[in-house]
């Protein structure tokens, strides 16, 4: 299967800072996408279809990432180029949620790194051999996944979908799918030598992938804490950060 690797298009334009009277149109249609949630909040109103419509243009709009918290540039920017969505209720009408908070499983990890490559997942037409995969809505994600040979995939011991997701197997999910070469590094961190996904950890530490862990004044504190569980808004960051490359190498050719 072909991954599509030319995304400078998509995100160099993304990453740049859009000013004049391009900037405050799109600042206009964010504030009406905003006002419309709070009518429908407060009169039970329905502008769903009014609010995808402007989604199609500026990318959606939630009401959970606030513009002074910290990972709202890695949230609207994937939203923005269709790389992450919010969540939708019974009726499939977004609800203007991305729940930050919420620990990302595995099957979303996989989603929104191969949205992130460009992966056309309707071009993967096998029968994925994963148990869970055949009524699981990441079946397509999952047959790329097995396809490309993913790791977290392999279907002689795959990962649940629906289980949260680790933090270093989160940068095995991207490296893969991006099929970058990871060398066989040493970790820094302290609670990652001798891990399964250490060169990962050592890899994407070393290209400003990811970074250890802080004290409460900003001194590193030489861990990772590779097999703790991983939320969506610190998943969105990485995922930022691994786009990012893809720039800087399109510029560098």
């Amino acid at each position: 299967m072909k991954l599509k690797r030319n995304i400078i298009t998509t995100v160099t334009l993304g990453l740049l800072i859009v000013v004049g009277a391009v900037g405050a149109f799109f600042d206009e249609i964010v504030a009406l996408q905003e006002e419309l949630q709070v009518w429908e909040e407060s009169n039970a109103a329905d502008f769903s279809d009014v609010i995808e419509q402007l989604e199609d243009i500026t990318g959606p709009v939630f009401r959970d990432v606030a513009d002074a918290d910290w990972f709202n540039p890695y949230v609207a920017s994937l939203a923005e180029w269709g790389i992450v969505s919010g969540f939708k209720d019974e009726h499939g009408r977004p609800t203007g949620e991305y729940r930050p908070g919420n620990e990302v499983t595995i099957a979303e990890v996989l989603k929104m790194a191969m949205e992130a490559a460009l992966v056309d997942e309707a071009q993967c037409l096998n029968t994925p051999l994963h148990p869970q995969a055949l009524n699981h809505w990441s079946v397509h994600y999952v047959a790329c996944a097995e396809d490309m040979g993913l790791r977290m995939l392999d279907p002689r011991l795959p990962a649940d979908l629906n289980r949260p997701a680790k933090r270093a197997e989160v940068l095995t999910i991207i490296h893969d799918t991006f099929a970058d070469n990871v060398l066989p590094l040493y970790s820094s961190f302290s609670d990652t030598q001798g891990h399964r996904f250490e060169a990962d950890i050592a890899y994407a530490n070393l290209y400003g992938i990811v970074s250890g862990d802080t004290n409460s004044d900003g001194t590193e504190k030489g861990t990772f804490r590779p097999d703790d569980a991983i939320n969506r808004a610190e998943t969105a960051k990485i995922i930022y950060e691994r786009l990012k490359l893809e720039v800087v190498d399109t510029r560098e050719l």
